[in-house]
């Protein structure tokens, strides 16, 4: 009994083996992932390699914020187009509602003090977007481009970065992990700072 237990940790671990070298093989795809199921302490430390300096989380925070906030705008906008006489009360009550498919999905992923911290940002977000929604939806839609561009753009003042191939191999650029990261930035960035702050 024993010995098969033996030769069962030892067949695990080579198929662990194969794995981890079929994933190091240029070429190969990427491993299966999910965005509604990950390991956010891993995401967290990919993070880590190209944004471990403080400025940087700044201007990410900041322009993520934007994002959201031109978002949550759009969907208090339209909330007034379908209900015209709806109050700021009302508009702020269901652009939250629907944000609670994104944040069950958080809650199945990163620590309970992350969830918190973003169910904060997106009410404290939430109640000056209703007030935007004056605002022409074209603008909010520039804004959301512009922001997305001050990220870009952050990344040419800090340049400190570590080596990111073992993480290149999990997270392979493209339409998933541009999903990905739309998804989990927020809290992500919040993480860093309620960890490093």
């Amino acid at each position: 009994m024993n010995n098969s237990a033996t030769v069962a940790d030892q067949s695990t671990q080579t198929v662990a083996e194969m794995k981890m070298v079929r994933d190091s093989v240029p070429g190969t795809p990427a491993p299966k992932m999910s965005i509604l199921k990950i390991n956010f302490e891993d995401l967290f430390q990919r993070h880590l390699c190209r944004h471990s300096e403080f400025g940087i989380n700044v201007l990410h925070l900041i322009s993520v914020y934007g994002v959201y906030f031109s978002l949550l705008a759009l969907v208090s906008t339209a909330m007034r187009m379908i209900i015209p006489n709806s109050s700021v009360l009302m508009q702020t009550s269901m652009t939250l509602a629907i944000t609670i498919p994104y944040l069950i999905v958080l809650a199945m992923n990163v620590p309970v003090f992350i969830l918190m911290a973003t169910i904060v940002s997106l009410v404290l977000l939430a109640i000056p977007a209703a007030f935007a929604s004056f605002i022409p939806w074209p603008i909010h839609l520039i804004l959301i481009v512009a922001w997305h561009r001050v990220q870009l753009v952050s990344h040419k003042r800090y340049t400190v970065a570590k080596d990111m191939t073992e993480f290149n191999q999990r997270y392979r650029k493209g339409a998933y992990l541009f999903a990905l990261l739309a998804v989990y930035e927020l809290p992500i960035l919040l993480n860093f700072f309620l960890r490093f702050a």
